[in-house]
Order: structure tokens, then C-alpha cells, then sequence
């Protein structure tokens, strides 16, 4: 397990690196997990997400240009690929009801109308971090939950060579709803489940600016005359649906174990299309594990 979470990290680490950067709350459902108590005991979530936002037919920035053939103002086509690679934490937690047997001997469904209080924290690359309180409620096969994410980041933009550049910096304080719903769906004794989530959350997407050439020299062949260029910052909101496959440990359940601790873990893949006209999709995955 430690080998396939390393180079999980590694692998979403080296392609979350696009141009622009996307800041948006966390998935809803391993705290839908633990709330539910399917493994009792379990309280800590860890989680590592990428997400990506692309867009490249879709005037996100409201730039316009002319041209001579055309000195009429116009809305050009911004080339989006926004992208975040983070680390997130339960800090605090508080769980409705509480169990009886922390073992799960009782009802290995978990609670019905289980609920939790959440308070979590999250690094993201490059420099930001920020905390979120979630809650989460159980309704019988549903539940509903909500997380406010406030975030403090430190986002770097390029130069004429493609390199991160303390140039074009911006420092922002963001912050962002996700709210939504799903169900989960668990095997008895197998340790296993499933589960399916939608709903709305806020995403902004970050530019800090960059440089690039503007011409060239004939008799070299070199780029020339790097020009700064501005950036943009937008706050949009997205529907979202996504898929989660869900494990537990069931050995306490199943007596064949000494140990009372139980454990979990989430695989989640989230789909999002922006609200208005603009074809920009958003894609998010997510593992978690739960102790």
C-alpha cells in the first residue's frame, strides 16, 4: 500500500503542471464514509487530489483584440489548462451518533442517519494552504454535505523561457463552496463498496501573469523582445458528478482479529462542466485513506 500511495503522489505530482492554476474544495465523500461508520473508529482522513480544468474554444479571461483586417473589438479564444495537486487532513471531527461496539458487530450497514463536523486543512502546490469546515448527514440511503473552503496562496506565473518566475506573482484569498450529495452502496463482508456523488462547487482559476517573445531576429533565427503579459483571475461555479469505489477492513466485524481499529480508504473520479455557455470541463481525482 505504501509503494502504490508513493507513486500515486509522484505521478500527480509531475502532470499537475499547467499554466494556470484552480482552486476549489475538496471531495465530499470519505467524510460521507466516516460519518456513515461502516468502519467504526475511524476518524482521520487523509487525501491526495489533482484536478484540471481545460478549456480551449472559450473567452474565460475577457480579452478582446483587433486586428487591421478587423479594428473592430472582439472576445479571443483563451487556451485554459488550470490544474492543483494537494494534500488534505482532518484536523477535527465530530460523529452522530456514537457507536456502541467500535468493533461493528452490530449493523455492519453503519448508521442510517450517521452525521459529521468536520474541521480540515490542505497544502496544495506551489505555496498555499487553507482550511475547511465540512458536515455531513445521512437521510437513510442519501446523504447531503456542504464544505466552505478558505484558502491562502502564493501563485507564480512564467517568463520567456518557460521557467516559474517571482515576476509575475500574485498573493490571493480565496474562498469556496462545495455542496452536493450521493449515496454509497456497501457489500456485507467483503469490505468493499460504491458509491456515486454530484453537485455544485465554486472554482476559481488563477494566472499570475507570464512573459513571451513578440518577434524574432531574422538573421539569428532568435525570439526576441519578451513582453509581459497580464493575467486573470476568475471565480466561476461548476456541476460536478462523480464515482467512488470504497474498501474497509471488516476483521474486528468478523471476530478474526484481536485489534478494535478499523480502517478504510476512497478512489474518487469527479467530472464538472461550467454554468454558462463556455465549454470548460473540470476533472478531479482523489485517494483517501481513513483511520
Amino acid at each position: 500500500m505504501r509503494v502504490f500511495v508513493l507513486s500515486l503522489v509522484l505521478l500527480l505530482a509531475g502532470i499537475a503542471l499547467a499554466d494556470d492554476f484552480v482552486v476549489t474544495p475538496s471531495n465530499l465523500a470519505p467524510h460521507a464514509f466516516t460519518a456513515k461508520q461502516i468502519a467504526p473508529g475511524t476518524s482521520r482522513i487523509f487525501s491526495i487530489r489533482s484536478s484540471y480544468a481545460t478549456c480551449d474554444s472559450c473567452n474565460i479571461s475577457g480579452k478582446t483584440e483587433s486586428t487591421s483586417s478587423d479594428p473592430k473589438q472582439h472576445y479571443i479564444d483563451d487556451d485554459i489548462v488550470g490544474s492543483d495537486f494537494r494534500f488534505d487532513i482532518s484536523l477535527f471531527h465530530f460523529l452522530w451518533p456514537k457507536t456502541q461496539s467500535i468493533e461493528g458487530a452490530e449493523n455492519w450497514t453503519g448508521h442510517n442517519f450517521g452525521g459529521g463536523l468536520f474541521l480540515n486543512a490542505h497544502y496544495a502546490y506551489m505555496l498555499e494552504a487553507g482550511i475547511a469546515p465540512t458536515i455531513v448527514q445521512w437521510l437513510g440511503p442519501i446523504y447531503l454535505g456542504a464544505s466552505y473552503e478558505f484558502s491562502l496562496g502564493a501563485y507564480y506565473g512564467r517568463d520567456e523561457e518557460n521557467d516559474l518566475s517571482s515576476d509575475h506573482s500574485k498573493t490571493l484569498f480565496t474562498g469556496a463552496l462545495n455542496a452536493g450529495g450521493g449515496t454509497m452502496l456497501f457489500m456485507n463482508n467483503h469490505g468493499l463498496g460504491f458509491g456515486m456523488h454530484g453537485g455544485i462547487r465554486q472554482l476559481h482559476i488563477i494566472n499570475p501573469g507570464y512573459s513571451k517573445y513578440t518577434s524574432h531576429d531574422p538573421r539569428t533565427g532568435e525570439e526576441t523582445n519578451p513582453e509581459r503579459q497580464s493575467g486573470y483571475h476568475i471565480q466561476d461555479w461548476i456541476f460536478y458528478y462523480g464515482i467512488d469505489m470504497l474498501g474497509y477492513t471488516n476483521l474486528p466485524l468478523l471476530k478474526e482479529s484481536n485489534s478494535r481499529g478499523h480502517a478504510g480508504y476512497a478512489i474518487s473520479l469527479e467530472m464538472g462542466v461550467h454554468t454558462d455557455d463556455n465549454p470548460l470541463i473540470f476533472w478531479a481525482f482523489s485517494f483517501s485513506l481513513m483511520l
